[in-house]
């Protein structure tokens, strides 16, 4: 590794599976000290010494992105432990493909939001005040293909990820004179625990892929690297797309 995030601080909220935990991993491996968040203690734990061990620095806190308090809890104890956080990466989420006329409002609709948006709000406005102090800071969220290109079948995530989108985009614009960057990542189609081999969902979209084949969680950290280090020094306000030329081919 090039140690691209050298002696970065970088907090990774929903790391203890599929994207966040290959992003968790990679920072580590280039050079990054990370905290890393998830609900399941036991998965957190193991992933949080596999890096110790091999060199690498990192440490786990449980945490449930729509708690506020426990989102304070990490960037305190952040903050505390480093005196600084250089890199956000937001990727808590969840998926639902539930069809429309049996979408609950209340449940389904508002859980989506609360998971996928509103965590990811609450994490930015929680590092945006040392990241001000320190004159700089890159911001990532993950947000989905589903933000460009609709989907049918998932209307609450797609419509969330939308939602992500444009929030980068306004945030990016509000931050610019802080120096502080706000990107997000746009997976198409990526093995993970959401995403299942053989699942009816990889089924339902693999076709439409140019590639033909489906993404890899580690594909999507290499962008996410590219995002959190010096070389996207003046990108921000971007979406970057990690799909297979699906959208490209859909659109």
């Amino acid at each position: 590794m090039s140690n691209r995030l050298e002696n970065k601080i970088a907090i990774v909220v929903g790391g203890t599976s599929g994207i966040g935990k290959a992003i968790t991993e990679l920072y580590a491996a280039e050079g990054a000290k990370v905290v890393m968040t998830g609900r399941r203690e036991e998965k957190g734990r193991e992933i949080e010494k596999a890096i110790n061990d091999n060199g690498g620095e990192c440490l786990f806190i449980q945490a449930d992105s729509t708690k506020k308090e426990d989102l304070e809890n990490v960037v305190n104890t952040t903050i505390e432990k480093y005196g600084r956080i250089d890199i956000l990466n937001n990727n808590a989420g969840i998926l639902a493909t539930t069809p429309l006329d049996e979408i609950d409002p209340t449940e389904e609709f508002n859980h989506m939001f609360n998971v996928n948006v509103t965590s990811y709000l609450t994490m930015i406005q929680l590092v945006t005040p040392y990241m001000k102090k320190q004159g700089a800071g890159s911001i990532i969220n993950t947000a989905s293909v589903g933000a460009r290109q609709p989907m049918p079948f998932n209307i609450s995530y797609s419509t969330s990820k939308a939602a992500v989108k444009h929030m980068t985009e306004s945030m990016a614009v509000a931050l610019a004179g802080d120096n502080i960057r706000v990107n997000s990542l746009a997976p198409g189609l990526t093995r993970s625990e959401m995403v299942e081999e053989g699942s009816d969902f990889e089924k339902a979209v693999l076709p439409s892929v140019p590639m033909k084949r489906t993404g890899s969680a580690k594909e999507i950290a290499n962008g996410s690297l590219f995002l959190a280090s010096d070389e996207a020094s003046y990108v921000s306000g971007h979406m970057l797309v990690l799909d297979g030329a699906l959208t490209a081919f859909s659109c």
